[in-house]
């Protein structure tokens, strides 16, 4: 009788410390890919911002996670760039992650925006070409030439951006690039400077962003390692009645950009265009 009773109790203790373990579990994140989404995530929205130390202490505090997936996670955000790990100096925020709003050329730097002062555009080159064949089927099969715009942002004193544009225009390559210099003060919102450069206003975009590769010439000028993930986007830009006026593609730095939707709640719906994507119409500022 002795013996059975010491064997429900053991088995009465394993329970409970099945019960206890569990219990932990729950409690506490042991994916390292998860830890990894929360920091990346804070420093996407500004709770960490450039130069924070981060502490393992503290992130296994605030993320309810365990110490080895906290640690995994800041090696895989060092393996992006986004984070600097030195011994004995600890883990640092490398650089903030800058918002894109999708439809928009670069991030929002006029004043007042969450960006202001910190943008920078040069212009690579600025000339007027034949129209591509695949230009002109997604601009409309009368455009003839184009005017080729290439250019390089940067955003706190770092490469951010590398953009080609196929901008539908009568002007000459000089005029053109007088008035993309013109807007190269301020920075203002999309609708004006589209407004600004084809005497028409803003109605519409519509864009498809792809992660791949960077090849050589991009990487150099944007200061990564060949081959680094960067987002290519595609977007158009038209009219109020629908009229392509320019055809870009941007090569952001995967490490230092987040493409960011709108409130979908809050916006006219959606309309689905002749290319990949999905229109949505711009408010005016």
């Amino acid at each position: 009788m002795g013996s059975d009773r010491d064997q429900d109790r053991d088995q009465e203790r394993r329970r409970a410390y099945q019960r206890s373990r569990q219990a932990r579990t729950e409690d506490v994140s042991t994916s390292p890919r998860h830890v990894y989404e929360l920091i990346r995530s804070m420093i996407r929205r500004g709770t960490m911002p450039h130069d924070t130390l981060l502490e393992e202490t503290n992130l296994v505090s605030r993320l309810g996670a365990s110490r080895n997936a906290v640690r995994r996670a800041l090696q895989m955000l060092a393996d992006d760039g986004v984070v600097v790990r030195q011994r004995r100096a600890g883990t640092n925020v490398a650089h903030d992650i800058v918002a894109v709003r999708d439809g928009e050329i670069g991030p929002r730097a006029y004043p007042g925006a969450a960006d202001e002062g910190r943008l920078r555009v040069v212009t690579l080159e600025c000339r007027r070409i034949t129209a591509p064949e695949p230009v002109r089927a997604a601009l409309g099969q009368e455009v003839d030439s184009v005017v080729l715009l290439e250019q390089l942002g940067y955003v706190g004193g770092s490469p951010l951006y590398l953009r080609v544009g196929y901008c539908v225009t009568d002007l000459d390559e000089s005029e053109f690039l007088r008035r993309i210099e013109a807007n190269h003060v301020d920075y203002p919102p999309v609708p004006v400077v589209f407004r600004s450069l084809f005497d028409v206003p803003y109605g519409s975009s519509s864009s498809v962003v792809e992660a791949i590769s960077c090849q050589e010439r991009a990487a150099e000028l944007l200061g990564v390692p060949v081959g680094s993930p960067v987002l290519l986007r595609e977007l158009m830009t038209r009219t109020t009645d629908g009229t392509p006026r320019e055809m870009s593609f941007t090569h952001f730095r995967g490490d230092r950009v987040a493409v960011f939707g709108g409130d979908h709640a809050h916006l006219p719906p959606v309309v689905a265009g002749p290319d990949a994507g999905a229109e949505i119409a711009m408010p005016q500022p």
